[in-house]
């Protein structure tokens, strides 16, 4: 996502730099014809993210991921979806708009047929496919799942940027995040202790994730250095947690009978908490509310 950005803004530069009369002189000396084909300044497009080019603001787009269908509602372009993901189910509107199967299976013919002019994906969509719909005009935009919180933000700007273009785009998606940013700058108001979030798969959200990036706002991952939600569970037998959140799709009595939990003292005593694990998987504006639930509940520990 980084890269992205940095090609933004030198191409932005290079617009910027385009426009700028440095030397009254030298343009003295141009002929009246070309003179007339230099830009007066920049335009908000064409732009590029990654390696596709938006040439304008897309009225027709398709989203085969429901973390970006519900940040393109977010950033007020609901209007514009005429095809979502099958796992689509927020807003509750979005169920009006035609399936157009998943980033992992795409019903490509339908994409067709609904003649968008932007596909957006978070999970690649293979060549030959791409290939299908580039002929009719039809370009595929892979923005990658965020694994922190200045993942998250990048993708609200990307989306601001296809939308809004170069001058207004950024700023769109960073009112948009806003709501996101201010929920997670805890500054030390709350501290949750030391902590291990447990995803909807029994595995540990390690510290190269959007799960510890957001709950470590308020407290200490003890599995912050696992990779990929990769974390031996043993180990907390040298440092037990204060507290253990885990997805809301298992129950105390999981725990109770699970080898690496059962002898917890946040377990016997119940200092757990039970988190929308599904919100993490589809991240959006959503964060804040899962934040506030996580907040009260712990309060109430």
């Amino acid at each position: 996502m980084k890269k992205l950005f940095v090609f933004l803004i030198s191409f932005c530069l290079l617009l910027t730099i385009s426009g700028c009369d440095n030397d009254k002189n030298v343009e003295e000396d141009i002929p009246d014809d070309i003179i007339e084909d230099i830009p007066e300044e920049p335009t908000p497009y064409p732009l590029f993210i990654g390696d596709v080019v938006i040439e304008y603001s897309p009225q027709r787009v398709v989203s085969l991921s429901p973390s970006l269908s519900e940040i393109i509602h977010e950033l007020g372009y609901g209007s514009r979806l005429i095809g979502r993901s099958s796992y689509c189910d927020f807003p509750p509107v979005i169920s009006q708009i035609t399936d157009a199967g998943s980033g992992a299976n795409p019903d490509i013919d339908r994409i067709i047929l609904l003649s968008p002019s932007v596909v957006f994906t978070t999970t690649p969509i293979s060549t030959m496919d791409m290939f299908r719909m580039e002929q009719v005009g039809i370009r595929t935009l892979l923005i990658p799942a965020s694994a922190s919180i200045e993942d998250l933000r990048d993708v609200y700007r990307a989306v601001g940027l296809v939308f809004e273009g170069l001058f207004t785009g950024i700023e769109a998606g960073d009112n948009a995040f806003s709501a996101i940013s201010r929920a997670c700058d805890n500054t030390g108001v709350v501290n949750i202790g030391n902590f291990v979030y447990i995803t909807g798969d029994f595995r540990a959200a390690t510290g190269d994730t959007l799960e510890s990036s957001v709950l470590s706002c308020f407290g200490t991952n003890l599995a912050r250095n696992g990779i990929n939600y990769e974390f031996d569970f043993e180990l907390l037998d040298e440092n037990q947690p204060d507290i253990i959140l885990i997805s809301d799709k298992y129950t105390l009595e999981d725990l109770l009978e699970s080898e690496y939990f059962y002898w917890l003292e946040a377990v016997l005593e119940e200092r757990i908490i039970f988190i929308n694990n599904t919100i993490f998987e589809r991240p959006s504006a959503r964060l804040v509310t899962l934040i506030e639930e996580m907040l009260a509940d712990f309060r109430s520990l």
